[in-house]
C-alpha cells in the first residue's frame, strides 16, 4: 500500500502513524527493502529519527551549524530553521521523496572544492589537524535540478549512519511509487485538511481541497454527494462533517471512470459486482492482447489488486479492477521493453544509436553556466552512453573541464573521473560508454590527464588492439568498458624528447583539427616530422599526442572528414568524424546515401551549432534517418526535442544503444523517396486524464487542458493531432477521441503524448508529456505516465486505448 501527499509525491501507508506498532512496521519494511536487510537498518533510522547537530557546507568559508532529522509522520527531512528575520519564513524542509542519494565522502563540486582548500592548507602545516576529513562528510542530492545538501558530521560512523539510513528511506520510497493507492493517498490529504484535529472535514474544508486536487464541481452537485457520503451524519460546531474513511466515499463520488467502469461490466458475472477469474481471463486476451492467460494467473491478478474480502473467494470488484487497469503493469510502454534489453547486442557499433550529450558539463547555457559533476552523474544516471569532456590547461599542472573561451565554470577532469564516471559509468546501463574528449593541453598536462585516468579507470578502459580490424566490435564485446574518442595527432611541434609512434600509422591517419576543436600550440616548434595529408597541395605539421593518452586511443580515433569517397577508400573502420548539425544536413543533401554507407563502417557525431548559445537542441531524426550513430544533444535542456530523444531511447530497457533498422545497415530503402508501402496501422483514443496539476501561482484556477499526439522519425512518418479543449477539469477530464495512422517506416517512429493546458489570451501552458517508440506500445487500455522537466508528475496519467497491426 502507498499514500501521496498533497504535492502528490507517494509514501508507505505505514508513515500515516508514528505509533509503536507503526514504527515496527516502518522498520520491517526499510530492512526488507534495503539493500542489507539487517536491523543496522533499524539503528539507523532511529539516529535519523533522533537528529543530530551538524554543519552544512554551502561554500569553502561559509559554514552553518544546525540540528536535522527526519520527521517519519510527514516523510522530510527537517532541520532548525536560522535565527536570522530575512529566512524565517523560507521553506525549513526537504520532501524524502525528493531526496535521489545520498553520498558519504567528497562527491559533489561543493566538497571538492573545499576538500582540495583543506588538502593545501593541512599541507602547508602538516602538525595542524585537517579541518575536514572526508569520511565525516556526505551529501543529500535533491530536487529536479540535483541540489546538493553537503553536511559534515562530528564523526566518521555519525555520516556513515545519516548516508546507510537515507539510501534505506530512498529505497522504501522508490518502491512505494510502484505501488498507488488513491486511498491511502487521500487519507493523508484529509489529515493535511483537518487544521484542528477533529478527525473530520465540514463541507467548505471538503470544497477547499477540492480545489487543491484541481476538481471544479458545481456546489449543489456536491452537496447531495456530501449528504450521501455522510453516513454518520456527524455534526461539529452545527455543521455536518465527514471523517476521513466517508470523504474517500465522497472523492470516489466524484470520480467516475466510465471507460473503467463500462469494461468492469462487459466482463463481469451477471450480477454486476463482481468478475470471475474467467471474466478477467477473457478481457486480458481480448482487449490487452495478452497471449495464453491461465486461471492461476488471474486469481493471483485479483488476490494481488482487489482490496475487498471477496478477492478469498476468486472474485474481482469494481475497486479492484480500478487498481489493476491503474497499476503500473498496464503502463503504455510496453513491459517487454520496459524490463530488459531486447535487441541483437552482438553486431557492430556502427550499427547502432548511441544515447549521448554535448558538453555535458554545462548545467545551462554555453557561455555563462556553471559546470558540475552532476550534469554528468545525470546524464549517466539517464542511460547516456557518450558524454564530452572539454578539456584545458588548469591551474597548478591539473587540467580542467569548461567550455574554453567562455565564462562558464571550470572543474577538475580528476573530480569528474572520480565522483562521476568512475560510480556511474555502469549504473544504469552495462554497455559500453565512451568519453570524447576536446583535448586543448599542452604535452606536460596531457601525461597528467593520462595519469589521472589510469588511477581512476585504467581497469575499465577499452584498450583493444585495432591492426587489421575490419569492423567495429560490439557492444556485447565491450560490457563494462570505457572508450576513448579522441584525436592522436595535433597541430604544433614536437619537443625533442618525443618520438613519433609508427604503429597503426597511415596518411590518413594524421588529421587536421575538426572544426570544434581548437588549436593549442604551447609546445616550442624543434625539428618537426612533417606528415603528408593525402591532399597533394598541402603538407600539415603535426604531433601526436603525449605517449600515454595516444595509447588510450584505439577503436575510435577522431580524424578530419573529407569526403565519402576518400573515406570509403583510405579510411580505417575505427575512425570517427564529428559535424555540426548544419554540415551534416549539408552533406545529407548532397549525398544522402553515401552518408548512409558511410554510417554503416565508421562512427559519426553530429553536434549542436555554435549559434545554439542558450543550449537548446535540434531535432535528431534527419540525422538518424541516414544511420547517424552519436547524434549528441543538450542534457540540461528539456525541449521537445530532448523528450523525443529520451523517448526514442526508452526501447531495449533503457542501456543506451538503440539497433538500426535493417534498411540502415543493408542500404535497401531509397532515403530521399517516400516508401509506397506502408507497414504499420496504429490506432490511438484518447480516453481521460487523471490528476493533472495546477499550472502556475494562481491557487484558485483549473486547468483547461487538451492533448497533442505529436509522431516523428523517418521524414515520411510526420504526424500531429491535437484533441478538443477539457475546460475546468484536471481532475479526471473525458475526451474519448480517437486518430489513425499508417507508417512508412515505423522502427524509426517516435509517439509524444503532450498535454496542455489552454490560455484565452496568449499560449498554452505545458502541463506534461511522455514520448515513446510506436513500435513499443502497448496494446489494449493504457496509462501514459506524465513527465515534466524529465521528472514523474505523480499519479498524473491520461488513459488511452491502442490498436496496431502490422501491415508487411
Amino acid at each position: 500500500m502507498a499514500v501521496v501527499s498533497s504535492k502528490s509525491k507517494i509514501y508507505p501507508s505505514h508513515l500515516l502513524e508514528e505509533t509503536p506498532e507503526f514504527q515496527d512496521s516502518f522498520t520491517t519494511d526499510v530492512i526488507a527493502s534495503s539493500p542489507t536487510g539487517t536491523s543496522t537498518d533499524d539503528a539507523d533510522l532511529a539516529t535519523l529519527r533522533l537528529g543530530t547537530v551538524l554543519w552544512k557546507l554551502r561554500a569553502c568559508d561559509s559554514w552553518y551549524r544546525r540540528r536535522y532529522w527526519v520527521d517519519t509522520l510527514n516523510m522530510r527531512l527537517l532541520y532548525e530553521p536560522s535565527h536570522k528575520p530575512f529566512w524565517r519564513n523560507s521553506k525549513q524542509y526537504i520532501d524524502v521523496s525528493e531526496i535521489k542519494d545520498a553520498r558519504l565522502g567528497w562527491k559533489t563540486d561543493i566538497f571538492n572544492r573545499a576538500g582540495r582548500q583543506a588538502e593545501k592548507k593541512h599541507a602547508k602545516d602538516p602538525q595542524r589537524p585537517p579541518m575536514l576529513k572526508e569520511d565525516c562528510c556526505f551529501s543529500i542530492i535533491h530536487g529536479r535540478g540535483n541540489k546538493s545538501l553537503d553536511l559534515v558530521a562530528s564523526d566518521s560512523n555519525t555520516a556513515a549512519t545519516w548516508v546507510r539510513g537515507f539510501k534505506s528511506l530512498i529505497t522504501v520510497v522508490q518502491s512505494a511509487e510502484k505501488r498507488r493507492s488513491d486511498q491511502q493517498w487521500l487519507k493523508l490529504l484529509f489529515n493535511k485538511a483537518d487544521k484542528d484535529g477533529s478527525g473530520s472535514l465540514h463541507f467548505e474544508e471538503c470544497c477547499q481541497l477540492l480545489v487543491q486536487l484541481n476538481i471544479k464541481v458545481d456546489p449543489e452537485a456536491a452537496m447531495k454527494l456530501f449528504q450521501i457520503a455522510n453516513v454518520n451524519k456527524r455534526k461539529i460546531k452545527g455543521e455536518q462533517a465527514i471523517d476521513a474513511e466517508e470523504f474517500i466515499q465522497f472523492y470516489q463520488l466524484l470520480l467516475v471512470r466510465p471507460e473503467i467502469e463500462t469494461l468492469f461490466r462487459k466482463y463481469s458475472e451477471e450480477d454486476g459486482v463482481s468478475m470471475s477469474p474467467n471474466g478477467l481471463r477473457q478481457f486480458l486476451e481480448k482487449e490487452q492482447s495478452m497471449k495464453e492467460v491461465n486461471a492461476e494467473f488471474a486469481v493471483g491478478l485479483i488476490r494481488r489488486f482487489d482490496p475487498s474480502p471477496s478477492k478469498e473467494m476468486g472474485r474481482m470488484t469494481l475497486a479492484g479492477f480500478t487498481a489493476l487497469m491503474t497499476s503500473p503493469m498496464f503502463d503504455v510502454l510496453d513491459e517487454v521493453h520496459r524490463d530488459g534489453v531486447t535487441q541483437d547486442m552482438t553486431r557492430p557499433l556502427s550499427h547502432y544509436f548511441m544515447a549521448s550529450s554535448h558538453n555535458t558539463y554545462l548545467t545551462g547555457n554555453q557561455l555563462t553556466s556553471e559546470s558540475s559533476i552532476e550534469s554528468y552523474i545525470s546524464a549517466l544516471k539517464n542511460g547516456c552512453r557518450c558524454i564530452e569532456l572539454d578539456i584545458w590547461d588548469g591551474p597548478e599542472g591539473d587540467p580542467i573541464i569548461y567550455h574554453g573561451n567562455t565564462l562558464t565554470g571550470t572543474l577538475p577532469v580528476k573530480d569528474v573521473l572520480n565522483d562521476a564516471i568512475k560510480p556511474y559509468a555502469f549504473k544504469t546501463s552495462s554497455y559500453p560508454l565512451f568519453l570524447s574528449f576536446e583535448n586543448h593541453l599542452c604535452l606536460e598536462q596531457q601525461a597528467v590527464l593520462a595519469t589521472q585516468i589510469k588511477d581512476a579507470i585504467g581497469d575499465l578502459l577499452c584498450l583493444m588492439d585495432v591492426k587489421n580490424m575490419k569492423e567495429l566490435p560490439s557492444p556485447e564485446q565491450l560490457r563494462n568498458k570505457i572508450v576513448i574518442k579522441a584525436k592522436k595527432y595535433m597541430h604544433g611541434g614536437l619537443p625533442p624528447s618525443v618520438t613519433l609512434p609508427t604503429e597503426n600509422v597511415s596518411p590518413s591517419s594524421s588529421p587536421i583539427l575538426e572544426k570544434e576543436e581548437q588549436l593549442n600550440g604551447k609546445s616550442p616548434i624543434l625539428n618537426p616530422p612533417v606528415i603528408p595529408s593525402t591532399d597533394v597541395s598541402e603538407k600539415t605539421i603535426l604531433q601526436p599526442v603525449a605517449k600515454d593518452l595516444f595509447d588510450m586511443v584505439n577503436i575510435c580515433e577522431a580524424v578530419k572528414f573529407h569526403s565519402f569517397t576518400r573515406s570509403l577508400k583510405k579510411d580505417q573502420c575505427y575512425y570517427i568524424s564529428s559535424f555540426s548539425e548544419g554540415k551534416a544536413l549539408d552533406l545529407i543533401a548532397e549525398s544522402a546515401d553515401a552518408f548512409v554507407k558511410h554510417t554503416n563502417r565508421q562512427l559519426v557525431r553530429i553536434y549542436p551549432a555554435a549559434t545554439r548559445t542558450t543550449s537548446s537542441n535540434f531535432s535528431p531524426f534527419p540525422y538518424w534517418e541516414v544511420g547517424s550513430q552519436i547524434v549528441a544533444l543538450n542534457y540540461q535542456t528539456n525541449s521537445k526535442e530532448m523528450r523525443l530523444y529520451r523517448g526514442f531511447f526508452r526501447q531495449n530497457g533503457n542501456c543506451g544503444y538503440v539497433l538500426k533498422p535493417d534498411y540502415l545497415i543493408k542500404n535497401t530503402f531509397p532515403i530521399q523517396l517516400e516508401r509506397e508501402k506502408l507497414l504499420k496501422y496504429l490506432k490511438v483514443r484518447i480516453i481521460s486524464g487523471q490528476y493533472l496539476p495546477k499550472v502556475g501561482d494562481n491557487e484558485n484556477s483549473i486547468v483547461d487542458p487538451y492533448v497533442t499526439i505529436k509522431i516523428l522519425g523517418h521524414s515520411a512518418d510526420t504526424f500531429t493531432f491535437q484533441s478538443r479543449v477539457v475546460t475546468n477539469n484536471g481532475f479526471n477530464p473525458y475526451w474519448n477521441e480517437s486518430v489513425e495512422v499508417f507508417l512508412r517506416a515505423p522502427e524509426l517512429a517516435v509517439i509524444c503524448f503532450t498535454v496542455k493546458d489552454s490560455q484565452t489570451i496568449g499560449a498554452s501552458r505545458f502541463i506534461g508529456s511522455y514520448a515513446l517508440p510506436v513500435n513499443c506500445l502497448a496494446p489494449g487500455y493504457r496509462h501514459v505516465p506524465l513527465l515534466c522537466n524529465g521528472e514523474p508528475l505523480s499519479a498524473s496519467t491520461i488513459c488511452i486505448q491502442i490498436e496496431m497491426k502490422d501491415l508487411n
